[in-house]
């Protein structure tokens, strides 16, 4: 044996290994010895015995079609570079569609939510535009990974999940070192291609994890996710008179028809020409590609004619067609009342300033900001939100409302109370945080005449008693004291107060709504929080996301620029530069809508002329991406960016797989056999990995 480890170019599984074979996404043994020989040849193995075949066919994609080396320390993501003018690329993904997409994946953030999966949005070339990591684990290398901007293309990074599915064209997962790149090894990766309505590719909807072993069950997910995404964009911005919604009139089973329980949509123009499809279509069709079908008129496809479906519509008629033999399918004919002259939306739109190498003022003006000037912007977030809690509200419910500081807490509150059931009623804020420990009982509860020294004649109402059918809005609620907390949980359960110094409880009405930047649920754990006092709080509870996992961020920007430059009333035109949405788009913004502010405010007066520059913006904030950036390359934790837990320690796996063997060898004293129980694994593998670890009993 020449190196650590043997394999020849074609390897031979033996018949006392078979019952090990899994691979990639049910193990990363085999995968990774197939790893590091490739590491040591430069060429990937031959075969299907020790990787996947995808993974192989990727391998060999990178080797040598890319000159990519496997064990090259420059295969990070980052982002593509003009080399004319030394610029980043520009997204080629447009805003509205960004926006749109973003959106949509942001809806899906429920399910994530206290998870160690991330969420990510990569545009056609496989450039991040969207990241969601609450709830994530996935420490300061993970945060890197996912930052804004950085290009996850497989000619660049490798394969992996989002790069290789914008290859493929289909949903792919890679699991530990089934990726190219070392970088990618901790995690599992997994991706699904989002096609427009023309059948070219628009965006990549991607998943990132550190947990062992969850490729193959984040698959299932991320199709029926992509599927909803995809469906929405269709509805959305195909174009078209008409649509058509397609579903089998029989379920079937079997692999040509695995489609079969997803509705398809076809878009048609006024003459009843094919101008879009989702791929669910396109499968109902029996068509293999778009161009099998577009700009063909649906009576050819159908065999009828637009005129015969719009009449079964009127008619409330069901449409049932055969369109092969034992093939039938129902059909829904849907009028989407286009507006005069309406043509056809080519791919390219959906895929506009590719091509143009330096990041044009694209924000500032032009295509992103048409829409704009004719929709007033608004905050969908905090919409979504103050909607469900005021249903809420109706029924006397506790709302907790969580986020870090500067997400706008406050603002939802303020939204919940003026347009819910007690708006025109008092509105009272109270800063559990702001106000000393010996003094917010008698600011809560108020207190009456005589009861302390200091305390004024005729005593003080409280803030309970303020807020008498109105909205009592507890914020920083994770700060308040433990014995506070008990007098609060009693004046929460009885509706009653008793002041400072007083002994006749008072009736008070009022609607509570707390907030808070800590995680309460960790509080309570740590005993620092009432357990109780937790549940009455949290009857139902709302997450502000950071301004960084928006998916309105950049219309947000752009809304809170406007509203600055007006405020101030500057009657010229004052822009921002790419270069400066370029840094907005990927700053981590730890302080959140308020740091926002400030540096917009402090942006507008330091802007001389109609544009604002780099040299504009503040120093501190500057300083503070770089040290981001700098923190992250050198592996450490990033003060900048906030989390709601923890992080714990992280090791290079080699380093916590030879931690587990020294401690399983110790253990037995050096018996291989129970040595290799212990672990999990067979003796043959304990032997490679010492080897390969250079470890002995």
């Amino acid at each position: 044996m020449n190196s650590v480890v043997e394999m020849p170019n074609k390897l031979q599984q033996r018949e006392a290994d078979k019952p090990e074979l899994d691979a990639g996404l049910f193990g990363v043994d085999r995968p990774g010895v197939a790893w590091d020989w490739m590491v040591q040849t430069n060429q990937p193995p031959e075969g299907t015995d020790w990787a996947r075949p995808q993974v192989v066919e990727a391998w060999d994609r990178c080797i040598e079609e890319y000159g990519l080396i496997p064990r090259a320390s420059q295969l990070w993501p980052h982002p593509i570079i003009d080399a004319a003018s030394g610029a980043r690329t520009a997204p080629a993904t447009n805003l509205d569609v960004r926006t749109a997409l973003a959106t949509m994946a942001f809806n899906l953030q429920p399910v994530l939510r206290g998870t160690s999966v991330s969420l990510l949005l990569a545009d056609g070339t496989g450039t991040l535009i969207h990241a969601m990591e609450s709830g994530s684990s996935l420490g300061p290398m993970g945060r890197r990974l996912v930052r804004l901007g950085e290009s996850w293309n497989e000619r660049i990074i490798g394969n992996n999940g989002l790069g290789t599915a914008a290859v493929l064209g289909e949903t792919v997962a890679f699991e530990r070192k089934e990726h190219f790149s070392s970088i990618l090894h901790p995690f599992a990766t997994v991706g699904h291609p989002l096609f427009a309505h023309d059948g070219s590719l628009v965006a990549v909807l991607g998943l990132i994890t550190d947990q062992r072993s969850s490729a193959q069950t984040l698959l299932g997910f991320v199709r029926i996710a992509g599927y909803l995404i995809e469906t929405n964009l269709f509805e959305g911005q195909a174009p078209g008179a008409f649509m058509l919604r397609l579903r089998l009139d029989t379920i079937c089973v079997g692999s040509d028809e695995q489609n079969c329980l997803l509705d398809g949509l076809i878009s048609l123009d006024e003459a009843g020409r094919i101008v879009g499809a989702t791929r669910a279509g396109l499968n109902l069709l029996r068509g293999e590609r778009h161009s099998d079908i577009l700009f063909r008129p649906v009576e050819t496809v159908l065999g009828v004619t637009v005129d015969e479906l719009r009449a079964c519509a009127r008619r409330c008629e069901p449409v049932e067609l055969e369109i092969f033999s034992g093939w039938r399918l129902r059909i829904e004919l849907i009028v989407r009342h286009p507006g005069a002259g309406e043509a056809v939306q080519p791919a390219r739109e959906l895929a506009a300033t590719k091509g143009s190498g330096r990041r044009a003022d694209y924000y500032a003006s032009g295509h992103a900001g048409r829409r704009a000037a004719q929709e007033p912007w608004h905050d969908a977030v905090g919409e979504a939100a103050s909607q469900k809690a005021i249903n809420l509200q109706k029924r006397k419910i506790p709302i907790l409302i969580t986020g870090e500081s500067g997400v706008g807490k406050d603002h939802l509150v303020r939204m919940i109370h003026a347009n819910g059931a007690r708006k025109g009623r008092p509105l009272v804020l109270v800063n559990c945080a702001a106000i000393p420990r010996e003094l917010i009982s008698s600011e809560l509860f108020g207190y009456v005449t005589g009861s302390f020294t200091g305390a004024r004649n005729g005593g003080k109402p409280g803030k309970f008693v303020e807020a008498h059918t109105g909205v009592l809005f507890l914020d920083e609620i994770g700060d308040m004291a433990l014995d506070l907390q008990t007098a609060l949980l009693c004046a929460l359960d009885s509706s009653e107060i008793v002041p400072v110094g007083g002994s006749k409880p008072v009736t008070v009405d009022v609607q509570v709504i707390a907030a808070t930047n800590s995680d309460l649920a960790d509080c309570v754990r740590k005993g620092t929080f009432r357990r109780d006092l937790y549940y009455r709080l949290n009857g139902a509870q709302f997450w502000l996301p950071p301004l960084r996992e928006r998916p309105d961020k950049l219309s947000l920007i752009r809304y809170l620029w406007e509203r600055e430059v007006k405020a101030q009333n500057i009657d010229h035109v004052k822009r921002l530069s790419a270069e400066v949405w370029d840094i907005f788009e990927r700053h981590p913004w730890p302080g959140n809508i308020r740091e926002l502010l400030n540096v917009l405010r402090s942006c507008l007066a330091m802007t001389v002329g109609d544009q604002t520059r780099l040299s504009d913006l503040p120093e501190d904030f500057l300083r503070e991406m770089n040290d981001s950036v700098q923190c992250e390359a050198d592996g450490g934790s990033d003060p900048a960016w906030p989390r709601t837990r923890p992080i714990p320690e992280v090791k290079a796996l080699v380093a916590w797989e030879a931690d587990a063997i020294r401690s399983a060898l110790a253990k037995t004293s050096g018996n291989i056999s129970q040595s290799a129980r212990e672990l999990g694994i067979t003796r043959a593998t304990l032997y490679h990995k010492m080897a390969r670890l250079g470890l002995r009993r």
